[in-house]
């Protein structure tokens, strides 16, 4: 089905484009990474009381392998793309003899990151296909998302459809439109949009937008939230800062007790600043609102959250250094569709900086705390934990990262009643945990 798919797209996309361009100038491309990696923790949570079994004890630890090769074709100024991510395909997971389909696990992890067209008419650009989309904070939206994005200058139009597989049958008919999640958004940045693939970043100045979501992914009980995001992105010769608001309103309907409908309202704010020159000081910060201490009375005030912000720790928020998903503000809140509900509210903050040892050595330290701003719903306790880490990052050549990441964590019970699996209430933490992770990056 992949190759059927993925040769209509060539076919409608070269015809298109040789047709109406008369053969421009035409390349591929090939870029993406590859990732070699070792994890280990001192324990998978932060409860040390042991289980009545655990043959493989309280440590945790993984060596494993990341490719995400990307293929480009290139027509003039149209482009055509398709990016996949082959990985975690962890080490002690493969059997020698073992077939794919054994007992004895995948054998390799593959995800259709992007597939789309990029086509540029008159001033304007059409961006149609599986696609990477995010607000300009990535604070509420920021997935992968089968959609038609228009951006003409300033303005961007984005109609989308968030992959959600709860309802949804295997063969291709045995889909519907009946339960699904869409988002559909309107933005403008006085600085424009970045026409790269990744992160939309926006240029400098004034941004705002309007992201609706509709979602429909639990029958019956639709659901329509809309966020206002507002920030600002300034450059200067010796800072630069990028910072901003999100307002949330909306319903989920038949969701509050006696099946009557809830009201959303929340808010979150974020924002970075990082000094320039050849060392970097860097502060961020993030906060989400938190839900009232009543579980679904007819008022949510929770921020529905995309799991990734701005902050550069490498426990309390998402490890920028290794896709491993075990950040505490994702597994902190609680599942809502693709989306984290924040019921306890979150506040992260960090310092860090980046000092050139010598000739492709630096040394990256990391401060952060975080906090959740709703102890009632984080068994009274408001602590998540402090967090100080030391990455040691060695260039090795242009396309070649090699780091050493130290992180030394001490939890607090607002992250334990989360995380641990055993106890959520245990008071018997452990006084702190430790992980360290290497990393050997390949891009090309």
């Amino acid at each position: 089905m992949f190759f059927v798919v993925f040769f209509v797209f060539v076919f409608l996309f070269f015809g298109a484009v040789w047709a109406e361009d008369g053969g421009n100038e035409k390349k591929v491309d090939f870029s993406g990474y590859f990732q070699n990696f070792f994890i280990f923790k001192t324990d998978s949570d932060f409860d040390k009381s042991p289980a009545f079994y655990e043959p493989w004890g309280q440590t945790a630890g993984v060596l494993g392998t990341y490719a995400e090769p990307r293929i480009s074709f290139f027509i003039g100024e149209n482009k055509f793309a398709i990016e996949t991510l082959w990985g975690f395909n962890l080490w002690s997971r493969n059997f020698t003899f073992a077939r794919p389909d054994a007992e004895a696990g995948r054998q390799l992890f593959i995800f259709a990151r992007q597939i789309y067209s990029d086509v540029k008419i008159g001033e304007s650009r059409v961006k149609v296909g599986y696609q990477y989309f995010a607000d300009p904070l990535e604070i509420f939206l920021r997935n992968w998302i089968g959609g038609a994005r228009f951006e003409s200058k300033n303005f961007q139009i984005f109609l989308g459809q968030v992959p959600e597989q709860t309802y949804e049958g295997i063969e291709l008919f045995s889909n519907n439109f009946a339960n699904d999640t869409f988002v559909l958004s309107f933005a403008y940045a006085s600085g424009g949009f970045a026409p790269k693939d990744g992160i939309p970043f926006v240029g400098e100045g004034f941004f705002g937008g309007i992201y609706n979501l509709i979602d429909n992914s639990v029958i019956r009980k639709l659901t329509f939230i809309s966020t206002l995001v507002l920030g600002y992105r300034y450059e200067a010769e010796g800072f630069s800062f990028i910072g901003g608001f999100a307002g949330q309103a909306g319903v989920f309907t038949k969701s509050a007790f006696d099946l009557k409908n809830e009201n959303h309202l929340a808010g979150a704010l974020q924002a970075s600043i990082v000094s320039k020159g050849r060392t970097k000081i860097g502060l961020d910060i993030m906060i989400l609102s938190p839900d009232n201490p009543i579980y679904r009375e007819g008022q949510n005030f929770a921020f529905i959250y995309s799991g990734k912000s701005m902050s550069r720790t490498l426990l309390l928020t998402e490890d920028e250094i290794i896709f491993k998903s075990d950040n505490l503000d994702l597994n902190m809140g609680e599942n809502f569709s693709q989306f984290k509900l924040m019921r306890p509210g979150f506040f992260v903050f960090d310092v860090w900086a980046d000092f050139p040892l010598f000739s492709g050595l630096s040394f990256i330290p990391i401060g952060g705390v975080g906090l959740t701003l709703s102890g009632e719903n984080s068994l009274k306790s408001n602590f998540i934990g402090l967090e100080i880490d030391g990455v040691f990052r060695y260039s090795i050549a242009d396309n070649l990262r090699f780091d050493f990441a130290n992180i030394f964590f001490i939890p607090g019970r607002a992250a334990a009643a989360f995380v641990n699996k055993i106890n959520p209430a245990s008071q018997n933490l452990r006084p702190f945990i430790y992980s360290v992770e290497f990393s050997l990056r390949l891009s090309f």
